[in-house]
């Protein structure tokens, strides 16, 4: 349905927007206010990014990808 041309920039445009969202909260971060929080948001965010790529990687499989 998408020119590939189309889908091209627009799967460059979408790399290029998500480095620069991730790069923005990068430099919002204050590393004091991470250790005044403790650990246990980081143990809580290890696991969702797990549980998301434990889900991505069933999602592949199940449709014959991996």
């Amino acid at each position: 349905l998408i020119p590939l041309t189309v889908a091209t920039g627009l799967k460059n445009t979408s790399k290029f927007l998500m480095v620069a969202a991730l790069a923005a909260i990068g430099m919002n971060t204050s590393f004091d206010e991470l250790k005044k929080s403790g650990i246990n948001p980081m143990i809580h965010g290890c696991i969702i990014s797990l549980l998301v790529a434990i889900v991505a990687l069933a999602v592949e499989y199940f449709m014959g990808l991996v």
